[in-house]
């Protein structure tokens, strides 16, 4: 036998060696033929190349793809593949020629071996139970279990191979199909398990606008850009630096973002790094393969970049890129003097590959430290539910003694969702922007319903929405709640009438004692407690009888000094909004030419209202602040027409008062992001060490051309694209210094003390002087609702629903729809040392979170005010790791 398979393979040698070079030339000519007419090589301005032909085979099973009660026919053989697909029986039948059966006989795999016609049939078949496992899991994103229909699909086949594909990419070509297209799309389809349908969309999932375009029968929707590759003729993207020059400068290894062969012959050169190669020695430069995922293991690289970031950086693209617009506007042959922007034309960008100038984009250096990246984001991962990762990083907690973080809540979450952002005080750099989600809270915007292990009776809405699964740090916003008192405090100091006195009263006590807990009546007293009604007094002048007051005006006016308020003078969709990138403003003086490389993400906002009060319209600054003394007196007695209340301005009457009283406690139209609140906590730090200038937080520190930082030539080009200009500091040194010692009280005697005492012990919380916070906690109305209370009140049947909400309504005392998508948030922002003894605060980290509900009671954890602040313990983990204080790992 294996002399009979020698011979075998010596004759068709024979045979192949006599038809070899006809054999090879007909396929250069066959695949030359085909490229040309499939592609049309695309202009050299594209940086995406799509096969329109692949695309059109691929769409045929959005006819096929079908619920599986509503299958028609089987799944076919080989033999009725051909029957039912007859234009392909030629094709898929044929033995082949000499080449073909020599890789048939020596292929290693039986299906390689095989016949198209048995490959298809058998790729269908896989086809279809990856179709099964994906429409009936737990997690599904389909609200039906769907299949495969064979007569569905050859119906469409045998309609695409007849009729000519036309395209606006390709104007004035008309491509034909062919089976081979077809074959092609099934064992694209077929690969890895189906692991492409979950990139497909599909009939459940998708908002009700892009619902709009699709068939009744249709279940999902294929696109150019699922099998969208990158132009081969369009040069080479710039590389991505994690800490760039500053960070090589310190001795630490480049982190680059790249996950290609290509990028490490690229980006660890010295010309795109930015670096000069003098004494022949190179910092090192390592590659992550990518961006963050929930279930990566603890020593994946990709701790150390933020998530999202391919989304952060769109906007640069048009310069990352060789084919964007921008990129070929400045790197055109230089321009006459006279031409215009012959400010902006250097000459081409490119490096020398194996001996051939290749064209390359800029590259692109972000301020993110990866190592306090990482800490972060592995510790929201940690309080969101991986106890994997709390065991690695060492997180304890009190209450938890030795049982794991969270052991008592859903899903064994400490919280359902944590956003983190850091900023380098001194320089604006931002760097850490982490976020995270429960498994369950993830669901809510990534699938149709909830898998059986996430509790059934939580009141928030299910809709698929892939904007809300992005960095939380960055594109989340809510009520900031007591995190705005730092800006009140801030105009409370400055008040022209009464801040010099408040400051130099208390100035007056912090020197005679700054280790001795202010008093109750003092603001750094009110600070470190979160006295809101207290606050109130002051923000309403009732020192003053409530008479006269304009301080709610320089409370909106401290706001803009603290960078928020931003596109707020007009009215303005993107008020309280602020260039991620490169911190610009929203509306910049006069036309900077750089907008279009911004990213606008919510910053903060405050004392803003909606024009004409309506929901949905455009904010602008709220105009009128200056309410009725005598319906302010009401509210500051707790007046409720009949008798005195507690005098905590809660039974307020009047819209004028009652919204600007909401916006006193950080609530109404008040908004912000953890990025906002820890950049005006960053403002207030560099104003209490004495910085007259300050940068705007940003993320991006360099767009480069290649070569070394000193004599690249593109380098000049990106100023007018660079970061803001630095801006004076308007919050008063000594008014910050007060502010920053009352709030290095919180963790001590005030609202911040439970959670330092969950992550430290109380001795050491009681002396801790490095670092200064606040708490906020923006109200929920189902604080005192159990879950089961829920359940009822938000139950699908409307009879029931109406109910069940005079029954809980009668029990609670209040009567509310409590089932829309508020959410029962916390927040904490700090300042502190890396330094624990030195004197200038360095960090300003921000923590928003979303409480989770304990198992046994079904209660929300940390209701109100009271009991331990996640947020708060989250940011001391990280800043304790970063000071050293914490062991476990650290920057």
């Amino acid at each position: 036998m294996a002399e009979r398979r020698r011979l075998t393979l010596l004759q068709l040698a024979i045979a192949a060696s006599t038809a070899v070079v006809p054999v090879l030339l007909a396929v250069l000519l066959v695949v030359a033929a085909a490229r040309e007419a499939d592609t049309a090589m695309p202009a050299r301005n594209s940086d995406r190349h799509v096969s329109v032909r692949h695309v059109a085979a691929l769409k045929t099973f959005e006819y096929a793809i079908v619920r599986r009660d509503q299958i028609k026919s089987p799944l076919p053989s080989p033999e009725e593949l051909v029957e039912q697909v007859p234009q392909c029986r030629s094709a898929w039948e044929a033995r082949g020629g000499t080449l073909t059966r020599l890789r048939r006989l020596m292929a290693p795999a039986p299906d390689q071996a095989a016949s198209p016609a048995a490959r298809v049939a058998a790729q269908l078949r896989a086809i279809d139970e990856a179709l099964l496992a994906f429409s009936s899991g737990e997690n599904r994103r389909v609200s039906d279990a769907v299949g495969f229909d064979t007569a569905a699909w050859s119906e469409a086949v045998a309609t695409a191979l007849q009729t000519p594909i036309e395209t606006p990419d390709y104007p004035g070509h008309r491509f034909a199909l062919q089976c081979a297209d077809v074959a092609g799309a099934v064992a694209t389809l077929a690969r890895g398990n189906g692991r492409m349908l979950a990139a497909l969309a599909w009939r459940g999932t998708e908002t009700d606008r892009v619902l709009a375009r699709w068939r009744p029968e249709q279940f999902v929707e294929i696109s150019a850009r699922e099998v969208a590759r990158a132009n081969p003729w369009a040069g080479i993207p710039g590389c991505v630096y994690l800490g760039g020059p500053a960070h090589e400068a310190d001795g630490a290894t480049t982190w680059y973002l790249g996950a290609r062969g290509l990028d490490e012959r690229v980006c660890t050169r010295p010309e795109m790094r930015g670096i000069a190669d003098a004494n022949g020695q190179t910092p090192l430069a390592s590659r992550i393969p990518g961006e963050p995922t929930p279930d990566m293991p603890y020593d994946d690289p990709r701790w150390n970049v933020p998530p999202s970031l391919g989304a952060l950086l769109q906007p640069l693209e048009t310069l990352h890129r060789p084919t964007g617009s921008l990129y070929r506007a400045l790197t055109a042959a230089r321009a006459q003097p006279a031409a215009s922007p012959a400010p902006y034309r250097y000459g081409p960008n490119r490096i020398d590959i194996a001996g051939t100038p290749i064209d390359v984009g800029f590259s692109i250096d972000l301020t993110i430290d990866p190592a306090l990246q990482a800490l972060a984001q592995r510790t929201a991962a940690c309080y969101t539910g991986r106890e994997d990762v709390c065991r690695a990083l060492g997180i304890r907690r009190k209450e938890d003694g030795t049982d794991a973080v969270g052991h008592r809540l859903l899903e064994h979450a400490q919280v359902r969702m944590a956003a983190v952002a850091v900023i380098d005080v001194e320089s604006g750099r931002i760097e850490a922007l982490a976020g995270a989600m429960s498994p369950c809270t993830r669901e809510e915007y990534d699938g149709p319903g909830r898998s059986s292990k996430c509790d059934k009776r939580l009141p928030y809405p299910i809709r698929y929405r892939p904007d809300a699964l992005l960095n939380a740090a960055v594109f989340h916003d809510a009520m900031p709640g007591s995190t705005i008192k730092p800006i009140m405090a801030a105009a409370f100091l400055s008040d022209p009438a009464d801040g010099v006195r408040w400051l130099t009263a208390e100035r007056a006590d912090l020197e005679r004692s700054a280790t001795a807990p202010p008093t109750a009546e003092s603001l750094r007293g009110q600070l470190a407690r979160s006295n809101s009604a207290r606050f109130l007094d002051r923000m309403f002048c009732a020192d003053k009888n409530f008479a006269g007051c304009d301080r709610p005006r320089e409370i909106q006016t401290m706001a803009a000094a603290f960078g928020w308020n931003g596109g707020c003078a007009n009215p303005n969709m993107d008020c309280g909004r602020q260039d991620l990138l490169f911190g610009r403003a929203i509306d910049p003086p006069g036309d900077s030419g750089a907008r279009a490389l911004s990213l606008d993400v919510p910053y903060g906002r405050l004392l803003v209202e909606p024009v004409g009060g309506k929901p949905g319209s455009p904010f602008r600054l709220r105009s009128a602040l200056s309410a009725e003394v005598a319906k302010v007196q009401k509210c500051a007695a707790g007046h409720d027409g009949r008798r005195q209340t507690q005098d905590d301005w809660e039974k307020c009457g009047g819209g004028l008062v009652v919204d600007v009283v909401a916006e006193g406690w950080g609530q109404g139209q008040a908004r912000a992001s953890a990025l906002g609140v820890a950049g005006m906590m960053a403002s207030l730090a560099a104003a209490a060490n004495g910085q007259t200038e300050v940068h705007a937080p940003h993320l991006v520190e360099a767009l480069r051309g290649a070569g070394p930082a000193a004599t690249a030539g593109l380098v000049s080009a990106t100023t007018r694209f660079g970061l803001s200009d630095v801006q004076p500091n308007r919050i008063a040194h000594d008014a910050a210094e007060v502010i920053l010692s009352g709030l290095s009280f919180s963790h001590r005697i005030g609202t911040a003390r439970s959670a330092c005492e969950q992550v430290f012990d109380s001795r050491t919380c009681a002396h801790m002087d490095w670092l200064a916070g606040k708490t906020g906690t923006p109200s929920f109305r189902n604080d005192d609702r159990t879950l089961n209370e829920l359940a009822q009140l938000c139950a699908d049947d409307p009879a029931k629903k109406t109910v069940a909400k005079k029954t809980v309504a009668k029990k609670t005392g209040r009567d509310r729809d409590s089932c829309g998508p508020l959410r029962p948030y916390k927040w904490y922002v700090a300042a502190y040392k890396t330094d624990p003894d030195g004197a200038r605060w360095t960090k300003a980290i921000a923590v928003l979170t979303e409480r989770n509900w304990l198992v046994d009671s079904g209660r929300i954890h940390g209701a109100g005010d009271r009991g331990p602040n996640p947020a708060a313990e989250i940011a001391m983990q990280i800043a304790g790791r970063h000071v050293g204080v914490l062991s476990g790992s650290a920057p």
